[in-house]
């Protein structure tokens, strides 16, 4: 992974009909499930994440805020922050270092909030595991062996049709596990929360890449 495991969750973009369609059903379900996010005027959720080495024991544990709109968003998590306009990502260690990078939608790393809405890869192979409950668990797994993980499990709400909770394995076995909490999907934000103004942290260092 290019970036730390605290800033780990950042990039992602609005592509769940993109999936292989191999499964009307697990295929319909994230449909209706990326249509609700899309339609939505602003999200704000709270989400908290635990990553599990290769023995479910935790190794560690944070929790944060992402704030959506459209393909622009901002994650305050563990103190650090996370500015995305569309255009440029800010990654703010919360004290004085700020890397400046632009979008890349090739990127291979996860967030909250490409999680909640989705991946930008066409090659998964997708079964719908279960229906028991209020969620429907689906199941993703890359066709291309060469990815860093082995397997994505979505956990999305029968109710609310969004993700609730989503797991991602990677090839040692360890598991890095997100859960979100109330999700607003009416919030109204302005574009000025989604940059970084280093106006307000003189003296910060500013990194390009």
């Amino acid at each position: 992974m290019k970036r730390s495991l605290l800033l780990l969750f950042v990039s992602g973009l609005f592509f769940l009909p993109a999936f292989s369609q191999n499964n009307t059903s697990a295929e319909g379900i994230l449909d209706k499930s990326a249509a609700k996010v899309r339609s939505a005027k602003g999200i704000n959720v709270s989400f908290s994440l635990t990553q599990k080495d290769q023995q479910n024991r935790v190794v560690s544990a944070s929790k944060g805020n992402m704030k959506m709109k459209g393909d622009k968003y901002y994650i305050n998590q563990g103190g650090s922050e996370i500015y995305c306009n569309g255009i440029q990502i800010w990654n703010f260690d919360g004290q004085n270092e700020v890397t400046v990078a632009k979008v890349d939608k090739d990127d291979n790393d996860f967030s909250p909030q490409q999680i909640l809405t989705g991946f930008n890869k066409r090659d998964f192979d997708i079964k719908l595991v279960s229906s028991a409950g209020n969620s429907y668990q689906v199941g993703l797994t890359p066709l291309d062996k060469r990815q860093s993980f082995k397997q994505i499990t979505l956990y999305i709400n029968k109710s609310t049709s969004l993700v609730s909770r989503a797991a991602v394995v990677d090839k040692t076995n360890s598991t890095i596990e997100i859960s979100f909490n109330n999700i607003s999907l009416n919030a109204s934000f302005d574009d000025n929360l989604f940059v970084f103004d280093a106006k307000k942290h003189p003296g910060i260092d500013i990194i390009n890449n």
